[in-house]
């Protein structure tokens, strides 16, 4: 056993569908020498806890296995942790294992002893990190950069921020995630008057979204509102947001370049 290396377990890998894909990454990163210390995420247990008592005993590597949702469950805290993070996605949703060039499955071993470590910038939505991006629907809200500069969705829309790139399963994009800066998308409502051509006929106008980059900024509204911050779901009124530079360190796959 590697007592670098520290593997965190969702609990949906304790089903029988998942027995033989956990059985044979085990023996091939034992194989490899990178075999290590094993927690298991559970409803009752603090996450934080157990990394950091892993990082207490000497894990330098936290090998995030399960799916987008386990690595959401821990990217919260883990940038602020001397560690080295690693993703191994068995099952789906795996969107961000596609923005970090990761296989799915047994191949994503490969990955960790490849160990090509890329430095990447964090978003950070009021107190909570997220790697690829903060998404607002259905709002009026206002973005705010500094005391004078102000941009509103005044009938509604979609505000993106963005860091390392938009997750989906029908769409893909990746920015810069070296750069210190988030990538801010607004994008009005679709749900605008119909007008009616020279021609006589019904048209909608185009609707463009506006496009800009920041280091910092705050969303204000005057009324509740959701976001999801790497697909998790936070409710507020008001929030800050900024880029925090190289400030997560992660293991990718072969060719892929953030800058």
């Amino acid at each position: 056993m590697n007592p670098a290396y520290a593997y965190i377990y969702d609990d949906f890998l304790i089903d029988r569908r998942y027995q033989d894909i956990v059985a044979a990454l085990e023996t091939r990163l034992s194989g490899m020498g990178l075999s290590g210390r094993v927690g298991r995420l559970a409803l009752f247990r603090s996450a934080k806890e157990m990394v950091q008592g892993f990082v207490d005993g000497g894990a330098t590597n936290i090998i995030i296995v399960g799916n987008d949702n386990t690595l959401n469950k821990v990217m919260w805290f883990l940038p602020d942790l001397p560690v080295v993070v690693g993703y191994i996605p068995v099952a789906e949703p795996a969107d961000i294992a596609l923005l970090l060039n990761i296989p799915v499955g047994l191949e994503a071993c490969g990955t960790i002893g490849a160990r090509l470590i890329e430095s990447l910038d964090m978003g950070k939505l009021s107190e909570r990190y997220f790697l690829t991006e903060a998404v607002f629907e259905n709002t009026t809200a206002t973005l705010q950069i500094g005391n004078d500069y102000r941009l509103s969705l005044i009938n509604g829309g979609t505000i993106k921020i963005r860091n390392l790139g938009e997750v989906g399963s029908n769409s893909y994009s990746l920015i810069n995630a070296r750069d210190g800066l988030l990538d801010v998308i607004m994008l009005p409502s679709e749900k605008m008057k119909i007008q009616k051509s020279f021609w006589n006929k019904l048209i909608a106008p185009k609707v463009l979204p506006t496009t800009l980059s920041l280091s910092h900024g705050q969303i204000i509204s005057d009324q509740p509102i959701e976001v999801r911050a790497d697909r998790f779901a936070l409710n507020g009124f008001n929030f800050t947001i900024q880029a925090i530079p190289q400030k997560l360190k992660i293991i990718t796959g072969r060719m892929r370049r953030f800058n």
